[in-house]
């Protein structure tokens, strides 16, 4: 219950989900809920993608306050779009819920639907490791909607704003909302949420969200060394100004939460696993330094860059095409080097260097490079596949996706190993985002 609006009741309703949603399906099923609810839902185009396909955004109800909640911004990330879904039905068909809360929402079920097509293969398998990996793919950071908003200032300059990212844009224009929920998801561990509010109650309603579901809580501090902790498993989102690289170019710009800073919006961005494991939340010491516990989970991770960089190169000659799992690739390079440097960077403090690690942030750095070097690798299968698909047969192609293959294999079983966490119910990862978004918008009324 929070104030008059009992959200875990409501969202009782959700019905099993088993998979996720294509963009096809989403398309029919939005047009379904303006069928079904015309007084309630208007739908209206905001934007293209590259490759021409229309971006819609439905807005439901009539409150004096407004929301807005948009699924795969990462493409590789589809719990949002069943969470957006399923947000919108649940809206219509409850008016307690829709009435008690006093919002407008504003729902955008799909805001990078050509990543999105890319990733579909494995959407139906949400608990199988190998085919999330063979499937995936993860847009490069200057094609990513998240990512690319103007930055014109230094350090940082960046105005490669994508039409995807326009869009968004113009919704927030549009809105100005009180509340923005971008719905994202990781991999392995817990449940965690980046925020941005001044809202001092809000982080704390936060943290309790998980527990709902009995999903622990992420706490450790592992993707962006720049995030501090405001609660349990809920993480200060980083301005761009504070990750610009003096001295380098930029590989993205400002977020979708700097963008919306200008109308004073709460930026609520929830992660949630595939598969969950204890440890993330055990902030019990692990029995060895945070400098002890990095630089070997870190020197793996470089390890395995390498290789397939080595393989990447020496087939280059060969490659003829410029596909987005070319540039994907290259940026997963890039990003995880950076990543480690980043670490090493924050190592140099002899201070947190010596300070006791947590049992979370040992298991988040154990599971790092099994994560990536398993994403990077399947990219690059379907770097060397798309070759193969167009015709080119080249020998550095196929003896790259031989070399590749071998190390998939390997890796997956390792990553089996070191990851033998269950696999969460879809359905569990929707209403933990939706009771994070409901929560945030009740809180903050």
């Amino acid at each position: 219950m929070t104030d008059d609006v009992d959200i875990r009741t409501a969202l009782r309703a959700l019905p099993r989900i088993d998979r996720f949603p294509s963009v096809d399906e989403l398309t029919a099923e939005l047009d379904a809920l303006a069928g079904g609810y015309p007084d309630l839902v208007t739908l209206r185009r905001i934007g293209t993608s590259r490759l021409g396909e229309p971006i819609r955004m439905a807005s439901i109800g009539s409150g004096d306050r407004d929301a807005l909640v948009f699924g795969g911004p990462h493409p590789n990330e589809p719990v949002g779009f069943a969470s957006v879904r399923e947000l919108g039905r649940l809206l219509c068909a409850d008016d307690a819920l829709r009435t008690g809360l006093g919002y407008r929402w504003h729902l955008i079920p799909c805001i990078d639907p050509d990543g999105a097509r890319l990733n579909e293969s494995w959407y139906a398998h949400p608990g199988d490791r190998g085919a999330c990996a063979r499937g995936f793919y993860r847009p490069a950071g200057n094609e990513q909607v998240e990512w690319t908003f103007a930055h014109r200032e230094e350090p940082g300059w960046f105005d490669g704003v994508l039409p995807e990212t326009a869009a968004l844009a113009h919704a927030i224009d549009l809105v100005r909302p009180a509340l923005q929920s971008s719905l994202h998801n990781g991999e392995y561990g817990g449940v965690f949420h980046y925020l941005r509010t001044d809202n001092p109650d809000l982080p704390g309603r936060l943290a309790e969200v998980a527990a709902w579901f009995g999903l622990p809580p992420h706490n450790a501090v592992w993707e962006l060394p720049e995030s501090g902790v405001l609660a349990p498993g809920v993480l200060r989102l980083p301005t761009v100004q504070e990750l610009a690289r003096p001295g380098l170019p930029a590989t993205f710009g400002a977020s979708s939460a700097d963008y919306a800073s200008r109308y004073g919006t709460t930026s609520l961005v929830s992660e949630v696993p595939y598969w969950e494991d204890a440890r993330a939340a055990d902030t019990s010491p692990c029995g060895r330094a945070f400098g002890e516990v990095l630089p070997v989970h870190l020197a793996l991770l470089r390890e395995a860059v390498d290789v397939l960089d080595a393989v990447g190169e020496t087939a280059r000659p060969d490659l003829r095409l410029d596909t987005p799992f070319r540039r994907s690739a290259a940026d997963t390079v890039d990003q995880a080097r950076e990543l480690c440097d980043g670490w090493a960077h924050v190592l140099r403090d002899e201070e947190a260097s010596r300070r006791p690690a947590t049992v979370a942030e040992e298991c988040s750095f154990e599971v790092l490079p099994h994560v990536v070097r398993l994403r990077l690798a399947g990219t690059v299968l379907r770097l060397f596949r798309a070759e193969i698909g167009a015709g080119n047969t080249r020998a550095g192609v196929r003896q790259g996706v031989a070399a590749v293959e071998r190390l998939f294999t390997t890796w997956l079983a390792e990553a089996d190993e070191a990851m033998p966490g269950e696999p969460i119910d879809p359905r569990r990862l929707v209403a933990t985002q939706l009771a994070a978004t409901l929560t945030a918008a009740a809180t903050l009324r």
